[in-house]
């Protein structure tokens, strides 16, 4: 939790069915180098959507808080071990991607197999030695899943 806290109080993300580019972007800069040390751990992000879209599936809330454990690999891919946990059933599902560490670009896969095996979102950012992420989207549903 100890990056959640500065991550939560700098991201802003968008959820349900659509896709936007954090309004912080350039106000922090970019990430630089970040170790899988300081990459691996418990985050947390919070929802602010800002469009409204039709959705088939119940849309995450404004303000919900989504729980990750990220355990990164010395070559900057997320170790099976990551995971999510769903804010609406609690259900704890795989994480996937990965952290450039040269740069601290960031993609994430938040999965839903427990749903369908076609069902994911996707975060993209630019994380930080110092806990946090800038410039973040979240994608739902990600790119090539439903």
């Amino acid at each position: 939790m100890k990056r959640g806290v500065l991550w939560v109080s700098t991201i802003m993300l968008l959820a349900a069915c659509e896709s936007s580019a954090n309004p912080l972007e350039g106000v922090f800069g970019g990430g630089g180098p970040i170790t899988p040390a300081q990459a691996t751990g418990n985050w947390s992000f919070t929802v602010q959507r800002t469009t409204t879209l039709p959705c088939t599936t119940a849309p995450l809330a404004d303000g919900q808080v989504i729980t990750a454990h990220l355990d990164v690999l010395s070559v900057g891919t997320l170790a099976t071990t990551s995971s999510w946990v769903k804010p609406v059933s609690g259900a704890v599902e795989p994480l996937s991607g990965s952290v450039v560490l040269t740069s601290g670009s960031t993609d994430l896969t938040f999965a839903a197999p427990d749903v369908r095996s076609t069902a994911a979102m996707e975060l993209r950012g630019t994380m930080t030695s110092a806990g946090a992420v800038t410039g973040g989207t979240l994608t739902d549903p990600a790119p090539g899943f439903t």
